[in-house]
């Protein structure tokens, strides 16, 4: 890829949809983790995390430190035993953490618009309203589907679905805990409602059958799975002993991260923490620092129980969000939308313990082994196991790619 290219890329089944409920059909793929594929690389992860930093979040004061810079700002960096590898003192713990990180710098961009980035770096396409893109997560649960609980699941409210893979494998969006797990639990009260409204469904599909019957009769089959699984409980942090709970934070991005991995524990193979108030043009220091007192916590918190229930080593943590934050400082103390860099940064068995790329002295551009969106795409769909190859039909019946191009970024596998 040439450098020029780089940077250019509805009472029942309402109440469901407001819940997130939809369709998850299809076998559950079982694989060792351990074991090494025919290429010799590592087995793919099974299942991810994705820590969404919504708003953009600054990489000078998290995986990009310039300390003494004019750029650097007025922070710290804290050292490590990673070579090249400093992270700011805003998340210090995290610095313990390097040889299960591995951080990107060398991703990005042209596109510094919040919408439009996000929906870039959730499915690796320039938005194209007429032309829907799958996200990540959809890509990840069609190729692990799950049968009883969804393969893929939003904590938060920015949500960005399947397009041409089927609504089987859109997110199912929790928007809050509480109010989802309540939900959840009303149906199942009233779930003979659920039997009427699948005999009214077989016989209209008996008299005139339609594709939208027959994905409303999946859908149903799909509640009913869940009803009868563990998600509900999985949502529910409360059943987690208070030192836990503490350990995780008691911010709802804390509960979010808790939510999360009890997610994995009963099956969801890919879940998105979505955590807003990154768009820091004003006081961005203050801003980040209190982000991070949230983050932090429930990051450390997340790897070592990923570590003590048996799930790290074939989990992927992911963060990141729609772009960085200038090098530059503007007058309001703050640091505004930079797209040329953005932060990246993995976590996971065999992948921690080094540093990718290099933004320079000074963050204002990337110095050596320049990487676009599309190559990050292309990376994270083989480290998950999904074909990137792979040639699609969408629903206008026309062929297309999972990825925009893209290479594998040297040095993550």
């Amino acid at each position: 890829m040439s450098d020029s290219n780089r940077f250019d890329r509805r009472q029942w089944l309402r109440a469901g949809s407001a819940a997130g409920i939809s369709t998850w059909l299809g076998h559950r793929v079982a694989r060792s983790a351990n074991a090494k594929t025919d290429s010799g690389k590592p087995a793919p992860f099974q299942r991810c995390i994705t820590l969404w930093m919504q708003g953009g979040p600054s990489q000078m004061e998290t995986f990009d430190p310039k300390p003494g810079t004019e750029t650097g700002g007025p922070l710290r960096a804290v050292s490590t035993n990673v070579p090249g590898m400093q992270i700011s003192e805003t998340l210090s713990g995290l610095a313990r953490y390097a040889d299960d990180l591995c951080v990107i710098r060398s991703v990005g961009s042209a596109q510094g618009e919040h919408e439009r980035a996000s929906h870039l770096l959730h499915t690796g396409y320039e938005r194209i309203d007429s032309f829907p893109r799958p996200a990540l997560g959809s890509f990840v649960s069609s190729s692990r589907p799950t049968t009883e609980v969804p393969g893929f699941v939003t904590l938060g409210g920015q949500v960005y679905g399947p397009a041409f893979l089927g609504t089987s494998h859109g997110p199912f969006v929790v928007s809050d805990l509480g109010r989802t797990i309540e939900t959840i639990r009303r149906v199942h009260r009233r779930s003979d409602r659920l039997d009427l409204l699948a005999e009214l469904n077989q016989r209209s599909d008996t008299s005139r059958p339609t594709a939208r019957i027959r994905q409303r009769t999946e859908q149903i089959d799909s509640v009913r799975r869940l009803l009868k699984s563990s998600f509900a409980d999985a949502l529910d942090v409360s059943a987690e002993d208070a030192a836990t709970r503490s350990r995780y934070g008691e911010s709802d991005f804390g509960r979010n991260v808790l939510a999360a991995r009890r997610m994995l524990e009963a099956g969801v193979r890919y879940v998105e923490v979505q955590m807003p108030g990154w768009d820091t043009h004003v006081g961005n220091v203050p801003a980040v620092k209190r982000l991070c007192q949230q983050l932090e916590p429930a990051w450390i918190a997340l790897i070592d129980d990923l570590k003590s229930n048996g799930l790290w080593d074939d989990t992927l943590i992911l963060w990141m969000g729609e772009f960085g934050r200038t090098p530059i400082i503007n007058g309001q103390n703050g640091r505004d939308h930079y797209p040329r860099s953005i932060p990246v940064t993995l976590a996971g068995r065999g992948i921690g313990g080094r540093v990718i790329g290099s933004t320079g002295s000074d963050g204002l551009d990337h110095s050596e082994q320049p990487s676009s969106v599309a190559d990050l795409m292309y990376t994270l769909m083989n480290l998950m196991g999904v074909d990137a190859d792979q040639e699609y039909t969408t629903t206008f019946g026309s062929p297309t790619s999972a990825t925009d191009g893209g290479e594998l970024i040297q040095g993550v596998f």
